[in-house]
């Protein structure tokens, strides 16, 4: 069931993934109107995250997937339709209802149902193995996302509002594990959510990773909203962006996979690692690109790294967070985690509206290298 509907959950937006960027200025935005836009998606999860968080804790995990595969369907679908700003972000808001309820819900789901049959050691090849199943299809629908989009850029919103919808009922009804029923406990809503503080506060190694991981954060946006764009500066059609769609997700597919079996044998601290060395090194090689086709080779290590740090990071928290509010914990570091995001994004649109996006990947490239001592400082366990 974690395979099934993680892989709708996140193919759905891969429709979208190589024209995102090119909707919204194809639309009559700016670069600062993107990063407005994706700012407003981000500040309303951080505003939604931790509280959803709670909800999955006390009210079930199964049943707060299902909510968040509807509203981001609904957000999508939405998208197809906006035509100005306000409309914009009414679509960004209903996806970031559907975004926080899912952070916490559903890996806490898995991870306390792999606990409970004694399979504790196979999360960071579980966290793979869905990521390589969910990338396989995404990167399918990437492609067919481009290539959609020369008929329509509207079209690849409501394909993917169509794998979100067809989620919900799979997760409603056939989910099961710890959580999917009302807690036992005479515990009010309130008291996991300061728990959840209370846990994450008293754990050094998991403020540690949580600083690293936000670092990442902050210098992702540089490259994921500007590469599609970018490329098109350098001579790529619409066709080309969807196919390096599709290539950037099979490459952070096979990241994923090596990376959940790296974590096993490496452990978690030399494979991240190994991420952030990969990502760094390929944001240096892309400033020397000339054209599109020396842009994507220059790239695949970038999502090589991404790939290898999805497993890994999200196995090693969950070695730090106790099963009863393992939601709340989760939902919470992601609270912590965006607006890092949000100022990336800022980041982003500025530096790329000064000098292209070269300048945002010589920011990125900086701020990688930060995390790489936290992550060194966290010992495996």
């Amino acid at each position: 069931m974690y395979y099934l509907v993680s892989l709708l959950y996140g193919a759905s937006t891969s429709f979208i993934a190589p024209i995102y960027v090119v909707f919204l200025l194809n639309r009559g935005l700016d670069y600062k109107g993107v990063a407005l836009i994706d700012g407003f998606f981000s500040v309303s999860i951080a505003l939604l995250d931790y509280p959803t968080g709670g909800i999955a804790d006390k009210y079930g995990r199964g049943r707060t997937t299902a909510l968040a595969c509807l509203f981001l369907g609904l957000g999508l679908l939405s998208y197809s339709f906006s035509r100005n700003l306000y409309q914009f972000l009414f679509s960004e808001f209903l996806a970031a209802v559907g975004a926080a309820l899912y952070s916490g819900a559903f890996t806490a789901w898995l991870v306390d149902s792999l606990k409970e049959e004694n399979r504790d050691r196979d999360l960071s090849v579980v966290f793979g193995n869905a990521e390589v199943l969910s990338l396989i299809v995404s990167s399918t629908g990437s492609l067919i996302g481009g290539l959609v989009a020369e008929y329509s850029l509207e079209l690849p919103f409501a394909l993917g509002s169509l794998l979100c919808f067809t989620a919900v009922p799979i997760a409603l009804i056939l989910t099961r594990g710890r959580g999917e029923v009302y807690s036992k406990e005479e515990r009010r809503y309130t008291d996991f959510l300061r728990s959840g503080i209370h846990v994450f506060l008293r754990n050094k190694p998991l403020i540690l990773l949580t600083l690293a991981t936000s670092l990442m954060a902050l210098a992702r946006p540089s490259f994921t909203l500007t590469w599609a764009p970018y490329m098109e500066c350098l001579g790529a059609e619409k066709w080309l962006l969807g196919l390096t769609g599709s290539l950037f997700m099979a490459i952070m597919g096979l990241g994923s996979y090596m990376g959940g079996r790296l974590a096993v044998k490496l452990g978690y601290r030399l494979t991240s690692c190994i991420s952030v060395v990969f990502i760094s090194s390929s944001l240096l090689a892309i400033l020397v690109a000339n054209n599109p086709y020396v842009f994507i080779i220059s790239s695949l290590p970038l999502e090589a790294g991404l790939g290898l740090m999805i497993p890994t990071m999200d196995a090693w928290i969950n070695r730090y967070i106790p099963s009863g509010e393992r939601a709340t914990v989760i939902s919470l570091r992601r609270t912590l985690i965006i607006p890092f995001r949000v100022l990336g994004t800022a980041a982003m649109g500025i530096l790329s509206d000064l000098e292209s996006p070269r300048l945002a990947y010589i920011f990125a490239f900086a701020v990688n290298l930060l995390a790489l001592p936290l992550y060194i400082k966290v010992k495996d366990e």
